[in-house]
């Protein structure tokens, strides 16, 4: 048996791509940043590493990511991972992580959208799943 399982807490590095394969089929790509904060060796300062994810999400969660998601917006991420490997147009080797979402919790706070005038509620969404559920508002985030 094997098992390949990413959790990714982190925050859109630009707005979602929504597009559809030819027989409906909804897909959506987006970007996600996480950031690492290390402590320095003694007196140096902390330094911060950015780690980037491109996610692909499939039929409601791409409809969801699609609807609710935009640049800067925090997003928990459960999915499978993979590392595809490609030469730019330098000649330089790259990596890209690579991860097909399987859940998506959209973390945003419902009063902070209200306020900038762009209510964003909540939402969460499994693969497989017609319609996002709201969490409960006490529900704490799941790591």
């Amino acid at each position: 048996m094997s098992f390949n399982k990413i959790i990714i807490y982190g925050h859109l590095g630009r707005d979602p791509e929504m597009r559809f394969t030819p027989q409906g089929v909804p897909v959506c790509t987006f970007s996600v940043a996480t950031s690492e904060r290390k402590k320095g060796q003694g007196d140096s300062e902390p330094t911060e590493t950015t780690t980037w994810f491109r996610i692909t999400a499939w039929r409601n969660l791409a409809e969801t990511a699609n609807k609710y998601l935009k640049k800067g917006s925090p997003v928990y991420i459960e999915g499978r991972l993979s590392a595809r490997e490609w030469t730019d147009n330098e000649g330089t080797k790259r990596t890209s992580l690579e991860v097909t979402a399987t859940e998506l919790h959209l973390m945003g706070s419902r009063s902070s959208g209200e306020e900038s005038g762009d209510a964003e509620p909540e939402a969460e969404a499994r693969a497989g799943r017609d319609t996002p559920k709201k969490p409960a508002e006490d529900e704490a985030v799941p790591f």
